[in-house]
């Protein structure tokens, strides 16, 4: 009884609150420096319960890393994929993560970045998350120009297809820049001077 009793309470939680907590802590600190205990102060949940529902610490942050990845503006990505998209749907998408990375009050950083830069050199697993994370990326990105395109707003000769990639490539500069302390203002000029480089002229 004791033990099925034990059992009810460690499930009383919210996995996705505590994944979203998960999420927070693996950004702020990557991997290697986050340890069990710190997972269960920022979630509240015993190690039991922890293992019971993600398993161990790396399938944890396999978990935590999807969720961040459709956390990351997914919703104005997927804007991108509509036929009317416009050049101001993907400069919203930057403004929101540029605000998000300087939300220096939450200390945020970004789990792609720690991924890629602590584990993805030793981790084929991980390395192929990111690449079909930035895969979907650069195609969401490329599809958004080729829409901006049709209205005029971008360059007849861009190739979108690069053109998507050099956003990709972009956004995950900025939140490299964001984390050693570029303020918002620069980070906005980089991705307006990104945009005007493939802008048409005006009138064209």
């Amino acid at each position: 009884m004791y033990i099925l009793l034990r059992m009810v309470r460690t499930r009383t939680f919210d996995p996705a609150t505590a994944l979203t907590q998960a999420v927070e802590l693996f950004s702020s600190k990557g991997y290697s420096e986050t340890s069990m205990e710190d997972i269960v102060k920022a979630t509240g949940v015993s190690r039991y319960g922890l293992y019971g529902t993600f398993g161990n610490k790396r399938e944890l942050f396999e978990q935590a890393l999807e969720r961040y990845a459709d956390s990351m503006g997914k919703q104005s990505f997927l804007r991108l994929l509509e036929p009317d998209a416009s050049l101001q749907h993907i400069r919203n998408i930057f403004a929101e993560r540029v605000k998000d990375m300087c939300c220096v009050e939450e200390n945020k950083g970004c789990l792609f970045i720690h991924t890629a830069m602590e584990l993805a050199p030793q981790d084929e697993e991980l390395r192929e998350v990111l690449r079909k994370f930035m895969k979907r990326m650069s195609k969401a990105f490329a599809i958004g120009l080729e829409s901006a395109r049709a209205r005029g707003e971008i360059r007849q000769d861009v190739d979108v297809a690069a053109a998507g990639e050099l956003l990709t490539s972009t956004m995950f500069g900025l939140a490299v820049l964001g984390r050693t302390g570029f303020q918002h203002a620069s980070l906005s000029r980089i991705v307006e001077n990104t945009l005007l480089s493939l802008s048409a002229a005006p009138g064209n």
